[in-house]
């Protein structure tokens, strides 16, 4: 979804949000409607396979390249002259692939890493290994995986649904973990590729991590060791790490006023120092 036409002005601001893998662009919604009312073009969008994206019995558009080519795909047809990227958990991770890759542009001045993960700290898992199994099993464990991913990705305090948001939040995430289709689970979590630290070393654009302190499913030293790998191989650029509590993977649908702050900060902030 695009929320304005391109072309509004020389001093245009495009936020990209990116979505992790298995998930959708609706997860981004508080941020999404929050820059909108902040008078920035929106750009987001579910990737192959993923929310109301086309679901084929295709192995091979669901492997890591097609996916990073749709990813620059919609980068090239949506950017402005200063462009953000936000991405959550393995969106994290083509963000600072596709970052990198767009590195000459010199359009991207910052990146907002939600949830953030890189190779040699998660890749490969155990919960990835499980999806080399046949299909048929995997449905038969779907209930089961779906329990698993709802456990780790809230904090204790949303899933023990003490307010009407909680709630909701649990709810809705359920119903969403049980439209994903296990040909399009084992396909794209057998082909994924995390970004490694040669290609980081390449990005050149301020960045800011948000982690969870109660996220199960890429711990906040993961995110400290991407930050470290941040500020170690790119001296010349920000790097900030804030770890919110009472939060786990799923932090800017559990925390979205808090994550509106920070990227709203980063953001101005960043306009203000980096000028494109």
């Amino acid at each position: 979804e695009n929320s304005s036409p391109l072309g509004v002005g020389e001093d245009e601001v495009v936020i990209f949000f990116v979505h992790g893998s298995m998930g959708h662009m609706q997860q981004f919604e508080h941020q999404i409607l929050y820059c909108v009312s902040k008078g920035w073009t929106v750009v987001a969008f579910d990737a192959y396979g993923c929310g109301e994206s086309p679901k084929p019995h295709d192995w091979d558009a669901y492997s890591h390249e097609e996916q990073f080519e749709d990813l620059k795909a919609v980068y090239s047809m949506y950017k402005g002259r200063r462009n953000f990227l936000v991405g959550h958990s393995y969106g994290s991770s083509m963000s600072l692939q596709l970052c990198a890759a767009m590195g000459g542009d010199g359009c991207i001045p910052g990146l907002v890493l939600i949830g953030p993960g890189f190779g040699p700290s998660h890749f490969p898992s155990k919960s990835v290994k499980i999806f080399r199994n046949p299909v048929i099993l995997l449905q038969l464990l779907a209930p089961l995986l779906r329990r698993g991913f709802i456990q780790r990705a809230l904090h204790r305090e949303t899933l023990e649904r003490k307010t009407v948001e909680h709630q909701r939040l649990v709810e809705r995430i359920a119903a969403k973990q049980g439209s994903n289709a296990m040909h399009i689970c084992k396909s794209f979590y057998t082909q994924m590729e995390w970004v490694i630290p040669e290609t980081i070393q390449k990005v050149d654009a301020d960045v800011v991590l948000v982690v969870g302190e109660g996220d199960k499913m890429l711990p906040p030293h993961n995110a400290a060791c991407l930050a470290d790998l941040l500020r170690t191989q790119r001296p010349q650029r920000e790097t900030e790490l804030f770890v919110l509590n009472n939060s786990s993977h799923q932090v800017m649908q559990e925390l979205p006023n808090d994550v509106n702050k920070l990227l709203d900060a980063f953001v101005v902030r960043t306009l203000k120092t980096r000028r494109v």
